[in-house]
């Protein structure tokens, strides 16, 4: 009898233990329809978003490690976006995820190449040509080409690609492109020739900067265009010559040779910063909050200093460097200066917080879930071996 009961027992958990794997089998395959099924329907109504869940899962399960090896000449503009590092050589495009792993890499084509990244976007464009090409985390996605110079070129967060160019009739022309890779419209303007395009740090408007010659002095145009509604908001005009535009919701930080100034979009200055007969050596931003802005000459180092600005310009921190900048980078706590083969670590406050050793060919620092310091050949993550923590 109890080995009928025994049995019995062994028979129920048989049973249960089938329900079970059927059960997970069951909904197993139903997750891998649905995933195909999602697939299939926005692979139907657009190539690009498909090319985008590609991305995603591929920048999920691809693993690697640093250091990454640079293969094919210098990287000469580097940014972070969509937790991934997207690296420009005169040859090359190349996106490295957190982990080191290889992503992508495309050899563009592109003569005297500019890079704009936002989200896992990025365009890459011919300074005084003609030809652009945009691309996600692990692709190409479009090529394009534009009748005239292009001067700038900037990626929205929303993943639109706006390409200014020198325009032959209107002396401004912007070229817009939707997510999916498809112009939506051009805007023109004749108010000056083209300095710079620049996204806005939280959405779908950019600010087109542009130059011209009034009685005897240069005068920066700057235009507000929301990329939406395809309409031009708001124009307004500053004396001297722009260089650098961080936009926000209400105003815009604008950079001109001599000073920078706080400035709703009516043409308000809220706020002014004079470099007080000191060089624009560089400008940076950790996005939507410091700006962190280097000035000095490298023929006489002993003049550089760095200055860390809020976005009401109000100064946070100086740092009076006096030494060779080689690069700058800005994290959301720390500000890395490289100067011939170390890197030093200060708050924005100004304090010094630590130094790392690094090889002396070193030409470029980066901050990505660590210290990234670019070797000829290697891109090189900084360990507490090369720390020297500052008391």
């Amino acid at each position: 009898m109890a080995i009928d009961n025994d049995n019995e027992i062994a028979r129920a958990r048989r049973a249960k233990r089938r329900r079970v794997i059927r059960r997970r089998a069951g909904v197993f395959l139903l997750a891998v329809f649905l995933f195909l099924a999602i697939i299939v329907g926005v692979s139907m109504y657009s190539t690009v978003m498909s090319y985008d869940i590609r991305d995603f899962f591929k920048n999920i399960v691809t693993f690697g490690s640093f250091p990454v090896k640079i293969e094919n000449g210098t990287v000469t503009e580097e940014a972070v976006s969509a937790k991934s590092l997207f690296l420009l050589s005169d040859t090359t495009l190349k996106v490295v995820s957190g982990n080191g792993a290889e992503l992508f890499e495309y050899s563009h084509g592109i003569s005297s190449p500019g890079l704009s990244v936002s989200g896992n976007r990025a365009v890459v464009f011919s300074r005084g040509g003609k030809s652009f090409k945009v691309f996600n985390r692990t692709m190409l996605l479009y090529s394009g080409s534009l009748d005239n110079a292009i001067i700038s070129a900037a990626v929205t967060q929303s993943g639109k690609t706006a390409i200014l160019s020198a325009g032959e009739v209107y002396t401004c022309e912007l070229a817009v492109y939707n997510r999916n890779c498809e112009k939506t419209f051009t805007w023109y303007g004749s108010d000056g020739f083209p300095i710079g395009v620049y996204p806005s740090s939280y959405g779908n408007e950019v600010l087109v900067m542009s130059v011209k010659s009034k009685n005897g002095a240069l005068y920066t145009t700057v235009t507000r265009i929301d990329l939406n509604s395809k309409t031009e908001k708001s124009s307004f005009e500053l004396e001297g010559l722009g260089v650098n535009a961080f936009p926000d919701s209400d105003s815009a930080v604008i950079f001109l040779d001599d000073r920078c100034v706080k400035c709703k979009y009516d043409g308000r200055v809220e706020a002014t910063f004079s470099y007080e007969g000191r060089i624009l050596m560089d400008v940076l931003s950790d996005p939507g909050k410091d700006l962190v802005v280097a000035f000095g000459d490298n023929k006489r180092s002993e003049i550089n200093s760095v200055t860390v600005l809020t976005r009401k310009l109000v100064t946070a921190g100086v740092i009076d460097f006096r030494e060779q900048i080689d690069d700058m980078w800005v994290s959301s706590d720390r500000v890395y200066i490289l100067n011939r083969g170390k890197v030093s670590a200060y708050s924005h406050s100004g304090v010094l917080q630590e130094k790392y050793s690094c090889d002396f060919s070193t030409y470029s620092v980066v901050y990505f879930g660590g210290v990234l310091t670019f070797e000829p050949q290697y891109i090189v993550k900084m360990s507490r071996d090369n720390r020297e923590v500052i008391e």
